[in-house]
């Protein structure tokens, strides 16, 4: 996963403390020996983008696909259509 995904995704609000995300982590082995397992663990701020495996059960690329993000990163803003709230419509009339 690219920092920059991740960092798109966290400024969304798409990956929060209560995300599960399947991860490279750091742990200590049955000797005291320092080992680096896959598990499933709740996402932290100071984790690597490149530890993790899987967002909620799909690959980054994909979990950003389904909110129009690409895996770069990048996200293109679209245009809001329908009516305009009632006080937006009032205050160009007064105009």
């Amino acid at each position: 996963m690219k920092q920059e995904l991740l960092n798109t995704l966290v400024e969304r609000g798409l990956v929060t403390d209560n995300t599960l995300v399947y991860a490279k982590v750091r742990t200590t082995g049955l000797g005291g020996d320092p080992t680096i397992v896959k598990k499933d663990v709740y996402w932290f701020p100071d984790m690597p983008a490149g530890a993790i495996l899987d967002i909620e059960g799909m690959s980054p690329e994909r979990f950003a696909q389904a909110y129009n993000i690409k895996p770069d990163g990048q996200a293109k803003i679209y245009k809001k259509r329908g009516r305009k709230p009632k006080n937006e419509s009032t205050c160009l009339s007064k105009q």
